[in-house]
């Protein structure tokens, strides 16, 4: 069998008719270019970074480490603490005590004394009608601290005016083994909560006086006739001032110097 078709020579290009010769070299080329740009990206797909970026940075690098070095206060202890300035110390040890301002103190630990209370005069202070008079808003509460104590420490019998309502519910004594820092903190408490503002921050020498006038009185539950004298009852010693620090645990006077 014969054919037209003429052998092909691999020396020239097997080229149709229709091929333009210009724009196949111009695509050639093309695909050259991006070859070799490709073989310039790192792993990463990012392109090296220019020697100009790299001496730029090197300058500014240069620049401000002259002008830090160059300042005289920038680094200075004096120009940046306080004259006569001492650091405290802070200690981690196990026996560091927990220390809080007496007024803070006093209302953490009176509140916790005072569940002991809730059942009777309401967690909200106010009371029973008829039965248990409030805390809130009463003149026994809010008058000197030795009468609220003294019912704490004593308990309390027999019927009792508060706010113009009566009330007639015997009241037993809750202090028995209880700490002058439990005492003063209830009293604290109840004449600073429920409404209640009396601010005064007893101190362990005004709570040894409230002792030493219930020692006094005896073992007996207290009335309305025992307290009243007491309303206005002035204490000899000062109370505490309320930038006390007070150990939270013991209730103990810390000085601030130790």
């Amino acid at each position: 069998m014969s054919s037209d078709q003429q052998p092909v020579d691999p020396t020239k290009p097997d080229l149709e008719e229709s091929t333009n010769v210009a724009q196949a070299h111009e695509e050639v080329n093309r695909n050259a270019a991006a070859a070799s740009r490709e073989q310039q990206l790192r792993e990463n797909g990012l392109e090296p970074v220019s020697i100009w970026i790299m001496i730029a940075g090197f300058i500014v690098a240069v620049i401000g480490g002259s002008v830090l070095l160059s300042s005289e206060n920038l680094f200075s202890y004096d120009e940046f603490v306080k004259q006569d300035y001492v650091r405290g110390e802070f200690s981690r040890g196990e026996d560091s005590p927990l220390l809080a301002a007496a007024p803070d103190a006093y209302m953490k630990k009176g509140a916790a004394l005072y569940k002991n209370c809730a059942s009777c005069h309401g967690t909200g202070g106010a009371g029973t009608a008829g039965v248990f008079p409030p805390i809130g808003g009463s003149e026994w509460v809010e008058g000197s601290g030795v009468v609220p104590a003294l019912v704490i420490m004593h308990g309390l019998t027999g019927p009792i005016d508060v706010a113009g309502s009566s009330y007639n519910g015997a009241m037993p004594a809750m202090a028995d083994g209880w700490s002058d820092y439990d005492i003063a903190a209830l009293i604290y408490y109840i004449q600073n909560s429920f409404g209640n503002k009396v601010g005064e921050v007893f101190s362990p020498e005004q709570v040894a006086e409230i002792r030493a006038i219930s020692k006094e009185i005896g073992k007996k539950p207290l009335t309305a006739a025992d307290l009243k004298p007491l309303l206005d009852k002035k204490f000899e010693a000062a109370a505490l001032k309320p930038e006390t620090m007070l150990d939270l645990k013991t209730g103990e006077v810390v000085d601030a110097g130790e």
